[in-house]
């Protein structure tokens, strides 16, 4: 046994466990936790690192003008229902038929439609995207996803690759990030990088810190690794 190692390892694991309790006590503002705050904070500098909806303003407008006639069908009634709330509001003429809908109108306004609404989302103006449709914002975009992915497969039928691909771009880029993020206020790396930092050395000190409390202790009790020794014949 080696005294000095055991006592150095005992200390190491009992200050690890210590600061561990810290973390999980509802210290960190808002009643949250070390980890909850951590969570939530690299959650808001990946929000504001994933604002592409100008991006796809661009990308969405110079289709303005341009007419689609297109069928597409949703997995339930209800979805379908909403779905026509959607695109009717959007400017569209749309027949449903149980759980399809054919639509007939403009596909450069239907795009900005949707982006309106994730960017609104995003921006945690959901008070917006409610009194534009009288229903749960979050099922706006919900139905907005699921359209764009059956309209992406129909323009494709159609052989329209180009617009498939912007009504793709929507979705991973518009959509998706509107609805994670919503709730979620945005910070940017830049004006972070002290708190950031931190937290990232934090990680790597503390992750070694409990390795090697653990190292020390079984050397101290005399389970380490040791060389061996090559006998002589």
């Amino acid at each position: 046994m080696k005294k000095n190692k055991l006592i150095t390892g005992i200390i190491l694991l009992v200050t690890f466990f210590i600061v561990l309790i810290i973390i999980f006590m509802p210290w960190f503002g808002k009643g949250r936790n070390g980890l909850e705050y951590s969570d939530d904070f690299f959650n808001s500098l990946a929000k504001g690192s994933s604002n592409f909806m100008a991006d796809m303003r661009n990308l969405a407008t110079p289709f303005k003008g341009q007419t689609m006639s297109i069928e597409i069908t949703l997995k339930d009634a209800e979805t379908a229902k909403r779905a026509e709330a959607l695109f009717t509001k959007a400017g569209a003429t749309v027949e449903v038929t149980g759980t399809t809908l054919k639509i007939n109108g403009d596909l450069g306004q239907v795009m900005l439609a949707a982006v309106d609404d994730s960017e609104a989302m995003f921006n945690n103006q959901d008070a917006q995207v409610k009194a534009r449709y009288d229903f749960d914002p979050k099922k706006v975009l919900r139905t907005w996803w699921t359209s764009f992915r059956e309209l992406d497969t129909a323009l494709k039928l159609q052989h329209k690759f180009r617009e498939a691909r912007v009504v793709n771009e929507i979705v991973f880029r518009a959509i998706e990030p509107g609805y994670n993020f919503f709730g979620i206020s945005a910070e940017l790396v830049r004006d972070n990088i002290p708190l950031l930092t931190f937290l990232l050395v934090f990680y790597v000190i503390y992750t070694l810190w409990y390795g090697y409390g653990v190292f020390e202790l079984f050397e101290g009790l005399g389970l380490g690794a040791e060389k061996g020794h090559k006998e002589e014949v």
